[in-house]
């Protein structure tokens, strides 16, 4: 889980500010930078970062993860709707797809970069593709468990034996009774659908792009087919926890509704003897 207190360490410290060298990382304490800090510190320590490693990326949007991996391994692959879907105007822009150079935030080897429209819940690549793959903030996004489900298999898929996943996503530390999934249909039944858009059964409205701790085993570990490298841990010290409701930095735990989530991150294996 994102902690206030892991920007006392330095190794993540020094992650951020090689991707966001302009901005002081203890100036702007943020759990998204963490997420990208997160990809990093796992590849390096799992000895990935070199030229015969293959990296796949989901949802990669225009992300500059993209262009530092890019001059580290051997292969990056980009994948997203790109010009299409609600991040379209935004991280997701179809001139991502047609020259990745423009969205650049620094010169980087632009032959170890390739760029592709891909939904996530249906990688065409083979079986086996890729020596790592990640997906950052994206995957709460891919629509209801079902799909979320689809894209975690594909996940798995198209990993080698032996590969590492990354999966950052949006878990809910501190989840209030009526902010539950059945409560926000009959809601969203009863005006009509004006209040709890999107709200089902099994998804809840405002908070249906946030998964439960037990979802982030049932809707993604499980279906991926991948081993948890480490069991997730729920624990925040203080410090993180008086970041809620933060309208500047520190900005860590994030209320919705009655509810409060904050970033994960699911490092997976898949087994030398998986299919």
């Amino acid at each position: 889980m994102c902690d206030l207190r892991d920007f006392d360490d330095p190794d993540v410290l020094a992650a951020i500010r090689s991707l966001v060298p302009e901005r002081d990382p203890l100036g702007h304490i943020e759990r998204k930078v963490w997420e990208f800090a997160m990809v990093q510190l796992f590849l390096e320590d799992a000895g990935r970062l070199h030229d015969s490693t293959e990296v796949l990326s989901v949802g990669a949007g225009n992300e500059r993860i993209l262009y530092w991996l890019a001059d580290r391994v051997g292969r990056v692959v980009a994948t997203d709707i790109y010009g299409d879907g609600a991040f379209a105007a935004r991280e997701a822009e179809l001139s991502m797809l047609e020259d990745p150079r423009t969205h650049a935030p620094w010169p980087y080897r632009e032959d170890h970069l390739e760029v592709r429209w891909m939904d996530g819940r249906s990688l065409d690549f083979d079986d086996a593709s890729f020596d790592a793959v990640f997906t950052v903030s994206s995957i709460e996004h891919f629509g209801g468990p079902r799909d979320v489900a689809r894209a975690a298999a594909e996940i798995g898929r198209v990993l080698r034996p032996g590969g590492h996943a990354i999966v950052i996503t949006e878990c809910l530390v501190r989840r209030h009774a009526l902010n539950a999934a059945p409560v926000d249909a009959a809601l969203r039944a009863a005006t009509l659908g004006f209040k709890r858009r999107g709200a089902t059964l099994r998804r809840r409205g405002p908070l249906g792009e946030a998964f439960t701790p037990r979802e982030l085993r049932t809707r993604i570990v499980g279906p991926s087919g991948l081993r948890l490298m480490q069991q997730l841990d729920l624990t925040l010290s203080p410090e993180s926890w008086g970041t809620v409701d933060n309208a500047t930095y520190p900005l860590i735990l994030v209320r919705i509704s009655r509810s409060v989530f904050t970033s994960v991150c699911l490092v997976m294996e898949k087994p030398e003897a998986a299919r």
